[in-house]
């Protein structure tokens, strides 16, 4: 095991074993030596790098069990049961309780599962909700997370973190993780954390794993984009559609011959985690027909395969939907059926990402 996981607690260093953890990413080698020294820290890394872990096991190593000894304040709840994730599968041998806050369902089992648990993982709006009943005290904590600072931001959510950054006054130490890191999060960051530690990995604003991307240049027409898309589809995919509209249509037919889920913002939040626990559990060919939803915060490392059957709006989109494969080093491939002026967005995530694609042209 690497020296930078030898700085850990035997139990961690154990369930790393497990989980087949045996050496740190960049961004870990990074974090965890000034995190176990109780420096504030800022982390920017390309979506997949390891920030989750980067955070969590310098907290892990750090607390005792006591009630809201740590919290985690992320964007999603997609991405709240994922941080969860990796913590039970980190806390194998140390046992610390754990809850996970998130709105669109029931109060009463989330209100149960905060009363002892030391790590809270929670998204902002659920979160203020329990605080405001009193149903959780954010003076105890010691240690702070926010995750996904950038979309945070994005979705509005700066306010809640600042209160939420103030409620939490007595803690030890703060940690942010964030893709990006424009001037706006930069002056965020250094007005709520205490002398932090700016850590980052690459060289351009966006930061891509090794994704092999491939653009067919198409005409745009259903019957077109579908063949192309079927040629392609291998192993564990994810096809993206711009509405829910087209992804409803997308999933209909892809059912008739593939294992196809469907995934959109409009369902019911039990289903969202049914669909994806069906997915994450898949093996072999699955197809996972979703809208933006998941082009961020969606963390399954062996999504071989990204399909853009629609081209996002923005580049940003565009590098956040590819990073959903090539998870952890491993290999992945992206396929994107542009048309001419749709090219432009390809283009500026390239120049973004400083990554390149080849293009293919199917109509000369």
């Amino acid at each position: 095991m690497n020296e930078v996981f030898d700085e850990l607690k035997e139990e961690l260093r154990k369930a790393l074993l497990d989980v087949g953890f045996e050496k740190p990413t960049e961004i870990q080698s990074l974090v965890i030596p000034k995190a176990l020294k109780g420096i504030d820290v800022a982390m920017q890394a390309r979506t997949g790098s390891g920030k989750t872990a980067a955070y969590l096991l310098p907290i892990m190593n750090s607390m005792v069990g006591k009630v809201t000894e740590s919290l985690v304040i992320v964007p999603t709840r997609e991405l709240a049961l994922q941080v969860a994730s990796q913590f039970t599968y980190f806390n194998k041998y140390l046992g610390f309780k754990h809850a996970v806050v998130y709105g669109g369902v029931p109060y009463d089992g989330q209100i149960s599962s905060v009363r002892d648990a030391s790590l809270v993982v929670a998204t902002p709006g659920r979160l203020l909700d329990l605080v405001r009943k009193s149903y959780i005290d954010l003076g105890r904590v010691d240690y702070f997370v926010i995750d996904e600072v950038d979309r945070m931001m994005d979705m509005g959510f700066i306010d809640d973190v600042r209160v939420i950054s103030s409620l939490a006054h007595n803690r030890r130490q703060t940690y942010a993780a964030t893709a990006t890191l424009p001037r706006e999060i930069y002056e965020l960051l250094r007005s709520i954390m205490r002398n932090p530690v700016f850590l980052r990995t690459g060289n351009h604003e966006y930061e891509l794993p090794l994704v092999d991307q491939v653009v067919y240049l198409i005409n745009g027409f259903w019957r077109e984009k579908y063949g192309v898309m079927t040629k392609e589809l291998a192993g564990k995919s994810i096809v993206f559609a711009n509405t829910r509209e087209r992804a409803y249509r997308l999933h209909r037919q892809l059912s008739r011959d593939y294992y196809a889920l469907l995934l959109h913002g409009g369902m019911k939040q039990y289903m969202r985690e049914k669909v994806l626990g069906r997915f994450r559990d898949a093996d072999g060919d699955a197809v996972l027909v979703t809208t933006d939803l998941a082009s961020r915060g969606l963390d399954i490392i062996d999504v071989e395969l990204i399909i853009n059957f629609d081209v996002p709006s923005n580049p940003e989109t565009y590098i956040h939907r590819i990073g959903r494969t090539a998870r952890l080093d491993r290999k992945g491939r992206a396929v994107t059926l542009a048309t001419k002026s749709e090219l432009q967005v390809i283009n500026a995530a390239a120049n973004l990402s400083g990554s390149r694609y080849k293009l293919m042209v199917l109509n000369e």
